[in-house]
């Protein structure tokens, strides 16, 4: 072929002395060279443009490449957003493909999403290639908003079912006339990030892993004496610091952090599990869930997983009703169990209307709440004990800049007896 007299009947059509097509002059004229118009185009921009900056020789060589005038770029936007421009090697159906787009351009598929995407045709000769068909590619990219979905909780229960152990075994305490004791973490915000500088305080994921054992172990150690029928745990208060992709509460306040959505939800899952096994060495456990203003959706989530998790073993009951509210009969105690943001003064009206039968059954009445993160007991009416618990968790900027400081850090846990009702309150004090 002479490619003189193709870029020759390019120029004539560039300069519209040819009424035919580039498709038509491509089919007439390349022998195959091109496989559409824009190809043919293109090549005859590119071999002028190499003519115009001081080549004079445009004819294609059968030893050299076709010069290609192109700069890659990549720009990173305010907004967190991103735009890619280079040439890639694709066909037709991949330029179409999403994720091969990404992965070309250097973007992990897991972590950007595509935000929109052009091409265009460019070609390169060489003499051990022939003419190779490039893409012109550019791309806008976004962080892909993090997401808890069905499918990274079910690779996470696999994984985690390949490596659990279980903590270390205790001797037995359980006793059929025991008594039930209660071990209660109120609002331990797993990935609440707090620092000094700005609180006074400095809290993490770490601080809250440990403070969470410590008291479960400061509880199991203080009680080693007594009998145990049942062991009440109570956890789903604000276990979780947040409650999705977008870092904040169930009602969309923003929240500090050290932990992604999913890290926290494996960590804290993993947590709940492992207390839970140290827990019914002791003596059968019986766990639910506690609808709260920050994780009203992920602790669900974790109910869910714990009922999963232990639906073969025996000595451990699940409740995953989603009612935010909780009632729990033993002997002639009835206790309530709410989160209490969201009743106000009606908290502790509500036990005789929602558990009619077991309040005409039961003598001593108490509501378990949290929220506050500071101790304080009222008394209604109607008899009702209200106790909102302290909390083990770190004060946080917001918290400080508030005014809510002071309160003691600590986790609140109770021993019941069948008929004498609360015999014993255990403060664990944590630093």
């Amino acid at each position: 072929m002479d490619h003189n007299k193709l870029l020759e009947i390019g120029m004539k059509k560039r300069k519209k002395e040819i009424s035919d097509s580039w498709a038509y002059l491509a089919d007439k004229h390349s022998e195959g060279l091109f496989n559409d118009g824009e190809s043919f185009r293109l090549w005859v921009k590119n071999r002028l443009r190499s003519k115009s900056s001081g080549n004079a020789d445009t004819t294609i060589k059968e030893s050299e490449e076709d010069v290609i005038d192109f700069k890659e770029s990549m720009e990173i936007h305010r907004d967190g957003t991103q735009s890619s421009s280079k040439l890639v090697r694709m066909s037709i159906e991949e330029s179409k493909d999403v994720n091969f787009l990404l992965k070309s351009h250097g973007y992990d598929t897991e972590a950007w999403e595509l935000i929109s995407a052009k091409s265009n045709v460019w070609n390169v000769y060489s003499k051990t290639d022939g003419i190779s068909t490039l893409y012109s590619s550019k791309i806008s990219v976004k962080p892909r908003k993090e997401e808890l979905t069905f499918e990274t909780i079910k690779k996470f229960f696999a994984e985690m079912s390949n490596d659990y152990t279980s903590p270390i075994h205790q001797p037995t305490r359980f006793s059929e006339d025991g008594k039930m004791l209660e071990v209660s973490i109120a609002d331990l915000h797993l990935g609440k990030l707090a620092w000094s500088g700005d609180s006074g305080d400095t809290y993490n994921w770490k601080i809250a892993r440990e403070r969470f054992f410590y008291i479960i172990n400061d509880v199991l150690n203080r009680t080693k004496d007594y009998k145990l029928e049942k062991i009440l745990f109570i956890w789903s208060h604000d276990f979780f610091h947040y409650d999705n992709g977008n870092v904040t509460t169930t009602a969309g306040t923003r929240q500090d952090t050290d932990l992604k959505l999913a890290q926290m939800y494996k960590i804290g899952t993993k947590m709940l599990v492992e207390a839970i096994d140290l827990l019914s060495q002791h003596a059968p456990v019986y766990t639910f869930y506690v609808g709260a203003n920050h994780d009203k959706l992920l602790s669900y989530y974790a109910t869910e997983h714990l009922g999963a998790w232990f639906r073969n073993d025996p000595n451990v009951s699940v409740d995953t009703n989603p009612k935010i509210r909780k009632y729990v009969e033993f002997g002639l105690n009835l206790i309530q169990f709410s989160h209490g943001h969201a009743e106000g003064k009606r908290i502790g009206e509500l036990m005789p209307v929602e558990a009619r039968e077991a309040w005409g059954r039961t003598t001593y009445h108490e509501v378990h709440a949290g929220h506050f993160h500071s101790e304080r007991t009222i008394t209604k009416d109607n008899g009702v004990i209200v106790r909102f618990m302290g909390s083990p968790s770190g004060s946080d900027t917001w918290h400080y800049e508030s005014g809510y400081v002071g309160a003691v850090k600590k986790g609140q846990s109770f021993l019941w007896d069948k008929q004498n009702g609360l015999e014993l309150v255990i403060n664990t004090t944590v630093k």
